[in-house]
């Protein structure tokens, strides 16, 4: 005997959902018992409607890691919705926000998420034999420090920042590479962005962008850098505007930074 199951919820990173977006509409793409679709970070505004308007889905924001086997923090399959937060604390999780001395932030303060599970179950035990990567990532009292940035409202709703390694320093100025590239990615021509720091000789590092334009799109460089300046603070405008025919990848579809180095 077999049994025919069928899902409401399942999980994709950006790309997937712009993978999909990118096909010829079909008329049976709504034909689907799908009520809510997790993803993880990295969707503009404009794209999540859009995405939400063609394929009758609920788009669910979400934060996670690898050491902490699902999502953390999860919006909600319905009711009230906080965008752009990526949620509240998920079942079998504790999150808080800490600053440099690893003391409670206050709501509205940015500082490092950090989570709290249960080891072999919601968080991992450790990395496998690598005990000094397992004491810089865990706190004394157990918690995992995953080097991200974030805040938490009044509410109980958490927001992503970027990550530590993905901020950007020019001129004294912390610039978060993820809030450039929501611009971008809000662009009509830009498929996909990716943002980072390249030294500069003055200002410590300039912002550095990679954009993929969608198939038959047309936008210059100066186009871009004009979009940028109309929805940014000045020193955050990318420096530097390059036009890529792709970009690397991981094998879970995030872009591989490192590569673009």
């Amino acid at each position: 005997m077999c049994c025919i199951l069928i899902g409401t919820a399942i999980q994709l990173v950006a790309m997937m959902a712009r993978t999909m977006m990118m096909q010829p509409v079909d008329a049976c793409e709504r034909d689907h018992a799908v009520r809510s679709v997790q993803y993880y970070l990295a969707i503009g505004e404009d794209e999540k409607n859009a995405f939400e308007q063609r394929f009758g889905v609920r788009l669910q924001n979400c934060y996670g890691a690898t050491e902490s086997v699902c999502w953390v923090l999860t919006d909600l399959p319905y009711g009230r919705r906080a965008w752009p937060s990526v949620g509240r604390v998920g079942l079998g999780y504790e999150v808080d926000i800490v600053d440099e001395a690893g003391n409670a932030a206050a709501a509205g303060e940015l500082g490092e998420i950090v989570v709290r599970g249960i080891p072999g179950e919601t968080l991992m035990k450790g990395y496998y034999r690598d005990p000094e990567a397992t004491a810089t990532a865990m706190t004394a009292d157990g918690r995992y420090r995953t080097g991200d940035k974030g805040y938490r409202d009044e509410d109980g709703w958490f927001y992503f920042v970027d990550r530590k390694s993905n901020m950007i320093k020019r001129a004294g100025e912390n610039i978060s590479a993820s809030e450039v590239e929501e611009v971008l990615l809000d662009h009509p021509a830009v498929a996909e962005a990716a943002v980072i720091g390249v030294d500069d000789p003055v200002r410590d590092q300039a912002v550095k962008a990679f954009i993929v334009l969608d198939a038959g799109a047309v936008a210059t460089t100066d186009d871009i850098t004009a979009y940028c300046a109309c929805r940014l603070a000045d020193f955050k405008v990318p420096t530097i505007v390059e036009v890529v025919d792709g970009l690397p990848h991981t094998s879970v579809g995030k872009v591989a930074k490192k590569l673009l180095h």
